[in-house]
């Protein structure tokens, strides 16, 4: 079984439903992915400033080899009620070929802004 196979049949099984949507298109493309909190040593995602506490919170996406995050201009990850915009993207190959995509999301600033 291809790295990409093995990947997909976990993701069928356990990932989350998500939708990538592009910047400028009507509908995203739903897909499943890995969506998990990145925390910090502490526990937390709260970033102390001389202003305040600010929220810092990041996302790992591990997703469908098949559903690229290029160019995705300010278009954004759809994982249930929250839209996550990407910050760092990468696909990650195994065996020389493409496993799934790697990366590090953050709510969108009019998401942010409600909280």
């Amino acid at each position: 079984m291809r790295p990409a196979e093995a990947f997909g049949l976990v993701l069928g099984r356990y990932g989350q439903e998500v939708c990538v949507c592009r910047e400028g298109e009507a509908a995203g493309t739903a897909c499943r992915a890995f969506v998990q909190p990145v925390l910090e040593r502490t526990g937390t995602q709260e970033r102390h400033t001389v202003l305040g506490t600010v929220c810092a919170d990041r996302w790992l996406y591990l997703g469908d080899p098949k559903v690229s995050l290029e160019g995705l201009g300010s278009g954004y990850i759809q994982w249930g009620d929250k839209k996550l915009e990407v910050l760092r993207a990468h696909p990650i190959q195994v065996g020389g070929e493409r496993s799934h995509w790697w990366a590090v999301l953050r709510l969108r600033e009019e998401e942010a802004a409600e909280i």
